[in-house]
């Protein structure tokens, strides 16, 4: 599964286990599910936001926007049934908890709740702009957080409030905390006899709301719910105010564990505070609000605006708020077929995703509790609607129903987007064999065809690094030694580290100016799927990764050594200035060093000389071809060393090597017989350069496009990754 980037940033995102796809890799758990138990799976629930045991992803206010309107119901505790409380034509409107929050500051002066919320915005939690009316004036009240206690929620404030800016926009008064204790002011047959007792109220300064939720028969009530509080005694203050104001309203306590919605009028995305979208807020007990679209499609804002397929359900799980995607099998099947691959792929490929990704899914059973998958690549990629085409869809209906077994039932079809030219073997991902899994070869060179050449080039000042060719010309000029001195063809031309684009990975370095001269010392395709280079990485940039991951490194890295390989080829084991690297599956490998692809990789030293690419300073690679000249004996080289134009002599004994085995070695002499690891020193610069994207285990995607290219249909692709199995319907 290839690795995309976040559109819009969640509060807070922890992943804590995954199922073995692309970037994460997590030991196989062996499902319950099997061929005899499982005989056909009509729906998926798929997690969107959850604060589950196996992955967190955390958002307290989600937008929902639908073209054609929508249904909002509630669950019935009784049965799956869902009545609809209310119709909304187009709109978008926005859900939370009905639990414990900050009000921070509750002003008529429309942009002072904006600054301050543009600045909440910023912090850890999350906030919303509530419009409301009191007196006749319309007042902007400003929210922080949403909390299962009222002891969180004063944490949180307080917390904001060491902001010099948050105290000076709410002139540093104390936060007032809200919370889910209500009085009932009455309940009425339509909205509209509600909404003349909200306006009694609202000329009175109090505060009520409009509740939705059913009454004694079931049928669907308007309520006045007054009060917004976090405690008992504050409730009972607000009855006296509103008995006071009110004499003959009856007051009766909300249930808190009963069913409801609370709508309010939000104004956080309004330009001027005079529109606003409805803010519903769900009562945070066992209550599951669903949204049914009346057209296709309900788009996610903080899912970076994905539209969905099927409903969309709110419940409260572990205290946060839990949105779940609940959808037919195969909508959602179209979504991952479009998320995973593309569309000019081969039909057979298709299929054979089709059919792994139904397996998958299936297989999942609950794994997050209230779901069975969730819809990021810790699972299989899936983003909705707009990555849907017309290809994948037909591929999900040809295979429809068909699944993978072997004589244990159902397997865990697991894939990954290129093995690297050969799959992974159980033991070198996760450390223990599994019957269904071998390492085998596989066709995934394709992923590099048509990829751009990029030029390592030198600049003036003696550094090395990668331009892409469209940006350089050959100027005609050639060093001594027969290099060719290229030319930006425009300004600002950028100079990355490895090759390809990647500003927060892989950022620029350094720009060029136009027609500005560089040396050209090598080249590379671009960093594909198949084929990568990462780096360099200073030992100082190392020791900070290994840090990052728990990894303990005495003193300077000196040493970092590829110990053990397994039986693809794949780095199972290496050792830091001589200690094993302790990791607690072989895949893991890959997030201790920084997020390689994958673990199928060599190191060498960045800058080193291989007879095609003389830089700086004085590294070699053991078994390149070094260029000498005549005027040289067999133990010299040439090299560019710094800024110089003109290479320098070096003895080979002044080199560093990297064996096979990846240890930073003396380069070998006639004669010699080098033993030791030799040190770092604090210049050199480490380069991982490798095959592969993903864990390498099971189906490779590339793989299977491969196959399917040269004429194999999906049964023969999966048999070729999977031992031993049958694709069956359910």
């Amino acid at each position: 599964m290839n690795w995309r980037k976040k559109l819009l940033a969640p509060k807070m995102l922890i992943v804590i286990t995954t199922a073995a796809l692309t970037l994460g890799t997590y030991p196989l758990e062996e499902s319950t599910a099997n061929a005899a138990e499982i005989k056909h799976l009509d729906q998926i629930r798929v997690a969107l936001f959850i604060d589950s045991a196996k992955y967190k992803l955390i958002e307290p206010v989600v937008t929902l926007s639908v073209a054609g309107g929508l249904d909002i119901g509630v669950r019935s505790a009784a049965s799956a049934a869902v009545k609809p409380w209310i119709s909304i034509a187009d709109a978008s409107i926005r859900m939370s908890l009905d639990q414990y929050s900050a009000l921070m500051l509750e002003t008529t002066d429309f942009s002072a709740a904006k600054a301050l919320y543009g600045k909440l915005a910023t912090l850890p939690a999350d906030g919303y702009i509530i419009s409301r009316v009191k007196q006749g004036k319309t007042v902007y009240q400003v929210y922080y957080g949403s909390y299962p206690t009222k002891e969180a929620a004063e944490g949180t404030a307080a917390q904001a409030l060491k902001d010099a800016t948050v105290a000076a926009l709410t002139k540093s008064t104390a936060p007032a905390v809200t919370g889910p204790l209500h009085w009932n002011a009455g309940s009425y047959a339509s909205e509209a006899a509600a909404q003349q007792q909200l306006n009694l109220f609202a000329q009175a300064g109090i505060q009520a709301d409009l509740a939705l939720q059913e009454d004694a028969s079931g049928q669907l009530a308007y309520s006045v719910f007054v009060g917004s509080e976090a405690t008992a005694a504050q409730l009972e203050t607000v009855k006296q105010a509103v008995l006071k104001a009110v004499p003959n309203v009856i007051l009766q306590a909300v249930n808190p564990k009963s069913a409801y919605l609370i709508r309010k009028s939000e104004a956080t995305t309004s330009v001027n505070g005079a529109t606003s979208v409805p803010h519903y807020a769900s009562a945070a007990s066992d209550q599951k609000t669903l949204l049914h679209p009346k057209s296709e499609g309900i788009t996610i804002k903080e899912r970076g605006d994905r539209k969905y397929r099927g409903d969309m359900e709110i419940s409260t799980y572990h205290d946060k708020l839990a949105l779940v995607n609940e959808v037919a099998m195969e909508s959602y099947l179209y979504g991952v077929l479009g998320s995973e691959l593309s569309a000019g792929w081969p039909v057979e490929a298709l299929k054979a995703q089709a059919v792994a990704a139904r397996t998958f899914a299936i297989n999942q059973v609950n794994k997050y509790e209230i779901a069975q998958v969730t819809d990021t690549t810790l699972d299989q990629a899936y983003y909705g609607i707009l990555k849907e085409f017309p290809a994948g869809n037909q591929a999900v209906d040809a295979t429809k129903d068909e699944v993978i077994s072997d004589k244990n039932g159902l397997i865990s079809p697991v894939f990954s987007s290129n093995s690297g030219g050969v799959t992974a073997d159980p033991s070198e991902v996760w450390g223990n064999p599994v019957a269904y899994l071998r390492s085998v070869t596989s066709p995934d060179q394709g992923a590099e065809k048509g990829k751009a050449v990029w030029y390592r080039i030198q600049l003036a000042d003696g550094r090395a690094g990668y331009v892409h060719s469209m940006y350089l010309k050959d100027s005609g000029q050639k060093a001594k030694d027969g290099k060719a001195y290229y030319e930006a063809t425009e300004q600002g031309v950028n100079v990355r580290l490895a090759p390809y684009v990647d500003n927060t990975a892989n950022p620029s370095v350094a720009q060029l100016a136009n027609k500005e001269k560089v040396l050209v010392i090598g080249q590379e395709k671009e960093s594909n799927a198949y084929s990568w280079i990462r780096g360099p990485f200073t030992a100082s940039d190392m020791k900070s990764k290994l840090t990052a991951a728990g990894i303990t490194v005495s003193g300077d890295l000196k040493t970092l050594e590829i110990s053990k390989r397994g039986p693809s080829g794949r780095v199972t084991e290496m050792k830091a200035n001589g200690v094993v690297v302790k990791v607690p599956y072989p895949d893991a490998l890959r997030t201790v060093l920084g997020g390689l692809p994958s673990t199928l990789f060599e190191i060498e030293p960045a800058g080193s000389y291989t007879g095609n690419t003389p830089n700086s300073p004085g590294l070699a690679i053991a078994g390149a071809t070094t260029t000498e000249t005549s005027s040289a004996s067999a133990d010299t080289i040439y090299v560019l060393s710094g800024g110089q134009s003109q290479p320098v002599t070096l003895k080979k004994t002044d080199l560093t090597a990297i064996s096979t085995s990846g240890v930073s070695k003396p380069a070998a002499t006639t004669g010699s017989n080098p033993s030791g690891v030799v040190p770092i020193g604090q210049g050199q610069q480490f380069v991982f350069r490798g095959t592969g994207y993903g864990h390498g285990m099971g189906m490779s995607q590339w793989g299977a496009r491969g196959y399917a290219e040269i004429g194999y249909d999906y049964k023969k692709i999966l048999q070729s990754y999977y031992a031993g199995i049958n694709i069956t319907k359910e």
